[in-house]
Order: structure tokens, then C-alpha cells, then sequence
């Protein structure tokens, strides 16, 4: 029985560790689920030129400070502003906006 309450007691903490919630400075949410995935961090300069250029279209007062790449070639980007506020966007390598995993084939 003791076995039992031990293992249904670890069992519910997994379950609501995948629930939390993340957010960035400006106090968006983002699902904590996302934050979770495999990313690889890669050099700014390695992005490609339609990720930059999208970027500074949409994004243009925040300056690319950090990339990151994942297995499906989606691409995780934080961004920060004069006033040190972040955040955090997806893009695919056509540079268009995405939630992650969307653009699985």
C-alpha cells in the first residue's frame, strides 16, 4: 500500500510539471510544453536571411540575441529591446511565424 501512495505521488507531480505555465518580461503566456523541447543553441549569424529579415519587419525595436534550432528545423529566437524586455518567438526557415511542431510533414 505504502508502494502504491509512493508511486501515485510522483506520478501527479509529472502531471503537474507538464502544466505549468512560462511566461517572458512582458507577461505573456507561453505553454510550458514549448520551452520543453529540444533546442540547440546556434550563432545569430546562422539564421537564415528570410528568419532575420521577418524579424526586424515584425519585431524591428528588438535586436536577435540569442537562436536556437530544433530537430524539425524550427527556430526558437529571443529577442530583447532597448529597455531589456524579452521575447520569444518560433519561426520556420521560410521565416514565417509559428507555434512549434506545426510544420511537421
Amino acid at each position: 500500500m505504502i508502494i502504491a501512495i509512493v508511486v501515485s505521488i510522483f506520478s501527479a507531480q509529472g502531471v503537474i510539471a507538464q502544466n505549468e505555465l512560462a511566461y517572458n518580461d512582458n507577461s505573456e503566456f507561453l505553454n510550458y510544453e514549448y520551452e520543453q523541447q529540444e533546442y540547440t543553441e546556434i550563432k545569430t549569424s546562422e539564421l537564415p536571411l528570410s528568419v532575420k529579415d521577418a524579424c526586424v519587419e515584425h519585431f524591428g525595436k528588438y535586436k536577435i540575441v540569442k537562436a536556437y534550432l530544433s530537430k524539425d528545423n524550427t527556430y526558437k529566437i529571443v529577442l530583447k529591446d532597448k529597455e531589456n524586455n524579452t521575447k520569444f518567438v518560433f519561426a520556420s526557415a521560410k521565416g514565417e511565424w509559428i507555434t512549434p511542431n506545426d510544420n511537421k510533414s
